[in-house]
């Protein structure tokens, strides 16, 4: 009997960031492998003239050494902007990307992690892409021009620059792999730490009253301390290696020395390839801080290059619509809403059908109903790949279509809605930019947003979550854009309760006869349901079994 032999597992790629050779940068590569070029050429130019001048003294020699210094200098300082202008566009890409993945994840991160994402991190990649992948651009083409150079005066320089190079490389890539471990539990800490903060001064009324300022501040200098321990030990290795690429060169200077006097070289041979050899020590000394760059690079890539290939699919799902039918203004009395729960949470939900006119109750406990609305004001009702489930209004379904035409169909206003940054009529016409601004203000005042003692009235600049508005304000402005235009499907919490008392009991009275479909979440007193939506016991069967989950797990 033969033995079957074990399979290895397939080994899982991890996903990549999105190409550095894209349109829009490939002219800015191209620049910078040109003065990289240009530089090597330059730095065999100015050798040539040093030894000129080292053999016999001569002004025109001497000219040239400074002429071809500034242009030496120039070509450096192009290739400084050019590089940051290359990282900055490409960080930029990413940080919209990123961004993108924080707004449609179902769970989206906490504001500290997303901060620290889109700094730090994203910084680590704008360093390696500015001051790793373009040096080492710039700096190969100068070594192996520099060791052309020095081969042509004499083989033994020639190997005086290999050797030093062979030796530095072999002690970078020693010192690599702890670079990387540190640079990742470095970036952990920060992380916890940038989230700690972020709690800490969201509940910073609520941690002052209760008398804990010292409390949290202790706990957060815990986690400092431990993103100290961390930096310094990532220290270490940045110091080794920075301190390995600026010796080794040194010993390269030596051998340059030492080949010159065995090989009686005469003086202006030598100060030819001393001048090659500091040229070179200049970009050698680089590479310690490169392979610094690059290891921070690793690690915040295993972060951020998983978030952005789940951001592209959705965007390739999104782009790929089932419907391509345009929401015009739709006979409420025709109006039809099925809604069927498949997103993972949510399956214990049954279908529901309702008619233009209706208002339904969501029953339930406050997190899993909240879960629910949260669902259909962001579209997430539906499990991915799921073409049953989800929010159909007049026999299309709302997440077929484009964002832009969706928005037209669903109206919400929830406690957890905050306003965006920037102006009042901003903020109202968020969901219908193409409103009137009359309409908008004329919706809000019945909602009771009060726009007189305000500045600039509606165009009072929101900011921190909709200050300077108070609360009643901030729930006045939510209600009232998500009433705007009258949408076939609207979804409220008790945000409502929080209105100035005259305006809600007038926005009761408009939703009890309200044309389109009213789903509803909570007690809001005086709201009539027609009729009520609960979930299913919490217990699914499968051959018999439970598949409840037990405490504990």
């Amino acid at each position: 009997m033969t033995g079957s032999q074990p399979v290895d597992p397939p080994t899982i790629k991890e996903p990549s960031l999105p190409a550095l050779l894209a349109p829009g940068r490939r002219g800015l590569l191209a620049a910078l492998l040109a003065l990289a070029l240009g530089v090597g050429a330059l730095s065999i130019a100015i050798a040539w003239q040093v030894g000129q001048l080292a053999t016999a003294f001569g002004l025109g020699a001497l000219t040239w050494v400074i002429v071809l210094s500034l242009a030496f200098f120039c070509a450096k300082f192009i290739e400084r902007v050019l590089a940051e202008r290359l990282g900055q566009h490409y960080v930029a890409q990413l940080r919209g990307s990123l961004i993108s993945h924080a707004l449609k994840a179902r769970r989206g991160p906490s504001v500290g992690i997303t901060v620290a994402r889109s700094s730090n991190d994203l910084s680590s990649i704008r360093n390696w892409v500015t001051q790793g992948i373009v040096p080492l651009l710039a700096g190969i083409p100068l070594i192996v021009f520099a060791a052309l150079g020095l081969g042509a005066l004499h083989p033994l320089l020639a190997a005086a620059l290999v050797v030093p190079v062979l030796l530095e490389v072999g002690l970078l890539a020693f010192l690599a792999r702890g670079a990387l471990r540190t640079a990742r539990v470095l970036r952990r800490h920060r992380g916890n730490l940038a989230a700690r903060i972020a709690d800490t001064v969201t509940a910073a009324t609520t941690i002052a009253a209760a008398g804990g300022v010292r409390r949290e501040v202790e706990r957060v200098d815990r986690s400092s301390q431990k993103v100290v321990q961390a930096a310094v030990d990532r220290a270490k290795y940045a110091g080794a290696l920075r301190a390995g690429s600026l010796t080794v060169p040194l010993l390269g200077t030596a051998l340059v020395v030492a080949a010159g006097s065995w090989a009686g070289l005469g003086a202006g041979v030598l100060a030819s390839a001393l001048t090659l050899m500091g040229i070179c020590a200049g970009t050698m000394g680089e590479w310690g801080r490169i392979v610094e760059y690059r290891q921070n690079y690793r690690a915040g890539r295993r972060i951020i290059a998983p978030l952005l290939h789940a951001e592209k699919s959705w965007s390739i799902a999104e782009q790929e619509m089932i419907s391509t039918r345009e929401v015009k203004d739709l006979n409420r009395k025709e109006i039809t809403v099925r809604i069927r729960p498949t997103a993972p949470g949510l399956e214990n939900w049954p279908v529901l059908r309702a008619h233009a006119g209706q208002r339904i109750q969501v029953a339930g406990s406050g997190a899993e109903s909240g879960a629910l609305l949260e669902s259909l004001a962001t579209g997430r009702i539906s499990a991915h790949g799921d073409s049953l489930g989800g929010l159909w209004i007049a026999e299309g379904r709302s997440e077929d279509l484009p964002a832009t035409e969706r928005r037209k169909l669903i109206g919400a206003a929830l406690s957890s809605m905050v306003p965006e940054r920037g102006t009042i009529i901003r903020a109202l016409t968020y969901r219908h930019p193409g409103s009137s601004v009359k309409r908008a203000l004329r919706v809000a005042a019945d909602c009771g947003l009060e726009l007189g003692p305000l500045p600039a009235a509606e165009r009072t600049m929101l900011r921190r979550g909709g200050e300077p508005l108070d609360s009643a304000q901030r729930a006045s402005l939510i209600v009232a854009r998500a009433l705007l235009r009258q949408p076939p499907v609207l979804i409220l919490d008790p945000v409502l309760n929080r209105l100035p008392s005259a305006a809600r009991e007038a926005v009761i009275r408009k939703l009890n006869v309200y044309p389109g479909v009213v789903i509803f979440q909570g007690e809001i007193s005086g709201l009539e349901a027609t009729g009520t939506w609960q979930a299913k016991l919490s217990i699914a069967t499968t051959a018999g079994h439970s598949t409840e989950q037990e405490d504990g797990e």
